[in-house]
């Protein structure tokens, strides 16, 4: 039987391809989610930095997760507060980037969207089943 995984974004190129708990809110907003979710037991499956787009650069992320056992997975939990924590370091700066606005904000988007199929390939069709949840 396959393990239910789910996506956690804030991105709708994403919700537009994917079954996807949606957060409505910037990159902190969705690492809050996602921590919070941590908290009631649920486990990270792609890492919340992947990529090598900065934090303070993008808006936009989705995050694979999965149903615990109960407990909190500590690992997670460490991958999610560093997430949290290096987000912070960084300024964001304003996101106006004149007549470009909306291309760039499309191409971040669509970089999102790569990482998240990427590490939904690398977990494996035979493992793992994409499921809509309702949290």
């Amino acid at each position: 039987m396959r393990k239910e995984i789910f996506i956690v974004s804030n991105n709708e190129l994403v919700s537009n391809e994917y079954p996807t708990l949606e957060v409505d809110g910037d990159l902190d907003a969705v690492f809050t989610k996602v921590r919070d979710l941590v908290h009631e037991g649920f486990v990270i499956l792609t890492h919340p930095l992947s990529g090598s787009v900065k934090p303070h650069e993008t808006e936009f992320k989705s995050i694979v997760l999965a149903r615990g056992n109960g407990n909190i997975d500590y690992s997670s939990l460490h991958l999610i507060e560093n997430a949290i924590n290096t987000s912070a370091k960084f300024s964001r700066p304003n996101r106006d980037y004149g007549k470009d606005n909306e291309r760039i904000k499309n191409d971040f988007m669509f970089i999102d969207l790569s990482l998240l199929k990427t590490g939904i390939e690398g977990l494996g069709k035979t493992l793992y089943k994409l499921v809509k949840v309702d949290i």
